[in-house]
Formats: C-alpha cells, sequence, structure tokens
C-alpha cells in the first residue's frame, strides 16, 4: 500500500493556534492562557473570498475549518504551490457537527433562568427565529455545508465527504484518505475536523454520564473547549516529483469497530496486534487518546505494556483539551510541532470514539515547520 505524506497543517483549539504551537508545547500547561471559545471570525485574508451570498450559510464550525484550512494550505503550499489542475483534482473530507436552532433555543432556555423568565416569553422568540431565517440560511443545517466552502475556496474538486463518527471522526478522515487516494487521480486531500463540547447535545451528553460538571468546571473529568484542526496529506509521486520535504510520512491507518462505551485493554492489545512487528520493536511514540475520563489511560497503558518492549508516552490533552472529532488529529497535530520527538522517530496515535471503536495511525516524524524554512 502506497504511503501518504502530510505537508502542511492548521489548528485553532484551546490555547493552541498555528503560529504558536510550538511555543505553547514547550510552556507548563498551567502558564497556558484559558481561552474560551467565543465568536469565530474569519482571517482577514479569506474574507475577500467569501461571496455574499455564501456567508450567510457560515456557521462557526464552517468560519474555523476555514480557518486552519487556509493555515494548512499556506503551510504545504509555503515552497511548491499547487497547480489549478492539482487542486481540481484534490480531495475534501470533513467531519461535521449538527446544527439544531430550535434545539440551541431551548438549550438557551434551560440553562438561564435570566433570558428567558416563562415559557410564552420561549414560545414567542421561538416564532421570531423562524420568521428571521433567511432560506440561504437552511443550507447551514446540511452535513455538506463545511465540505462545500472548504471546496469552494481552494478550487478543490476531487472529491471527498462529510464523516461522523464521534470522538475518532478526525482520524478517520485521514483513514478515508490513506486507502482511497492510491485508488484515485487525486494527488492530494485537505482534511478538516471540527468539535464543540459546548454545544448542548454534547455537553449534556458527557454531564449524564458524570464527566463534566458545568458549575465547576475545574472538577471535570474531562475539559472541553470547540476547536478546528486540518492537514494536507500527498501522495508519494507528486513529492517525488516536486521535491517536497514533507513533516511525515503516514505509514499505516488502522480502526477496528466496537459497541463499547470506552475501548478495552483487550481492544486495544487485539488493534497492536495488526502491526507489522518492526513498528512494535522501533521504541515508538505513542500519543494517548486519554480525554480525562476514568479509566481510558489505564487501558492504553496496559495494553503498550503487553504489546510493545519499549515505547515513549505523550498526553496532549492537558494543553489542547477536548473537543469530540478534533481529537486525534490534534494531537496528530501536536506531535509534529513537538521539539523533543527528533525527526526519524516512529510516531503511534490513538484514537477512539464511544460506540464507534478505536483507531491507530502510524507515521514517521520527517521535519518540522521551522526546519522546512531554513532549509
Amino acid at each position: 500500500m502506497p504511503n501518504l505524506f502530510i505537508t502542511g497543517y492548521g489548528i485553532e483549539q484551546a490555547a493552541l493556534n498555528t503560529y504558536d504551537l510550538v511555543k505553547c508545547l514547550t510552556e507548563p500547561p498551567d502558564d497556558l492562557p484559558d481561552n474560551q471559545p467565543g465568536e469565530a471570525k474569519l482571517l482577514a485574508a479569506i474574507v475577500p473570498c467569501i461571496a455574499r451570498e455564501d456567508r450567510a450559510m457560515l456557521t462557526s464550525q464552517t468560519i474555523c475549518s476555514l480557518n486552519v484550512a487556509f493555515s494548512a494550505m499556506s503551510m504545504a503550499e509555503q515552497n511548491v504551490g499547487f497547480t489549478p489542475a492539482e487542486k481540481d483534482a484534490m480531495c475534501v473530507y470533513t467531519t461535521y457537527e449538527t446544527v439544531r436552532d430550535f434545539h440551541e433555543v431551548v438549550w438557551q432556555f434551560k440553562s438561564s433562568s435570566e433570558y428567558y423568565t416563562d415559557k410564552a416569553t420561549l414560545l414567542a422568540h421561538l416564532g421570531e427565529m423562524a420568521n428571521a431565517v433567511h432560506p440561504l440560511r437552511l443550507f447551514r443545517k446540511l452535513p455538506t455545508n463545511g465540505l462545500y466552502h472548504l471546496s469552494k475556496l481552494f478550487g478543490l474538486r476531487g472529491g471527498g465527504y462529510p464523516l461522523r463518527k464521534m470522538s475518532l471522526g478526525g482520524l478517520s478522515l485521514l483513514e478515508e484518505a490513506f486507502y482511497n487516494l492510491p485508488c484515485s487521480e487525486s494527488r492530494g486531500a485537505l482534511i478538516c475536523a471540527y468539535g464543540d463540547m459546548s454545544k448542548a447535545d454534547n455537553a449534556q451528553v458527557f454531564k449524564k454520564m458524570g464527566l463534566i460538571d458545568a458549575r465547576e468546571s475545574h472538577r471535570s473529568s474531562v475539559q472541553g473547549t470547540s476547536g478546528a484542526v486540518s492537514l494536507v496529506v500527498e501522495t508519494p509521486d507528486r513529492v517525488s516529483r516536486e521535491q517536497v520535504q514533507p513533516l511525515a510520512e503516514v505509514l499505516l491507518a488502522v480502526s477496528r469497530f466496537s459497541t463499547s462505551m470506552f475501548a478495552t485493554r483487550q481492544d486495544w492489545g487485539e488493534a497492536y496486534a495488526q502491526l507489522e512487528p518492526w513498528v512494535r520493536d522501533s521504541h515508538p511514540v505513542v500519543v494517548l487518546y486519554d480525554n480525562g475520563a476514568p479509566g481510558i489511560g489505564d487501558a492504553e497503558v496496559q495494553a503498550l505494556e503487553s504489546c510493545l518492549n519499549t515505547f515513549e508516552l505523550r498526553r496532549y490533552k492537558t494543553r489542547s483539551r477536548y473537543a469530540v472529532a478534533t481529537s486525534g488529529l490534534v494531537d496528530l497535530v501536536c506531535a509534529l510541532a513537538d521539539p523533543s520527538i527528533e525527526p526519524g522517530r516512529v510516531i503511534i496515535i490513538h484514537g477512539e470514539g464511544a460506540g464507534m471503536g478505536l483507531g491507530l495511525i502510524v507515521l514517521r516524524k520527517s521535519s518540522t515547520p521551522s526546519q522546512r524554512v531554513s532549509s
């Protein structure tokens, strides 16, 4: 199976962003700013490129996705740009969060005793909301919304689709590209994941599981946030032909379906059994999924101790927090930027989704963005 190469990334989540990522990874987690999700705003460089009729279709997740995708494409093209023909053949893979206007209003009513003082006021506002919805805004609800805007902004028309697999979603996008691109005429793909733990449905689920405390967040097992992350991946023939210096080479993508809420030690052990012996013997750097929920990290470590002779661990969610679908890709991007992981090292990224199963991405780090600029 031909491998893929990662040539660019973008990230906006908690205190992490594309341009200060290395600095954030070298500072103690307690010293990082406690960035709370605010109103999403397009980067100034993107604003003139969005048609007026398209602005009515933008959502917070689309805006964040466009921002990180712009950073990823800029990084990938800093030495060798894509030709119009190459862009025309590039794929786009995205995750998505369902837009529920009605649900959001009801949630606001439930969580605030000031904004809506009684049922009559709530019902009156629901009527106003229905009358205010522009027909174009109905497209906000489509799972292809982000796909549409990303494809149009960058001129990528090689195919792709939205995917929703809980916290495993981001890594699953990379898995899709890993197996699909070698079978197509595309020479690259733009991957973009978005997640938001402040959304009513996500917050309620984790609250009922006892994993977050809405009133005293410091007591929560899972520290939630919102965020977006993006990757640009390219095939070996383009990297070789254009002499592109990649950030990493994706060697393997493995996923296993499971109906369990959380992956067990046995689940992880069965996944590692699919790896080639040289991977298990390479003294890899393993980035844990561990999102703070009790027992999840323990199951991962116990499986590693039984499957690998030696390994190093990394946990990035103390810095990135947890935003559901972005989870695995954010960990991957952090590993690429982490100066403590030397080029040439094998890295294994863990991913997991409730009721969906687990995934492993095996890659070899090639360089860091700073090294590419200096070269």
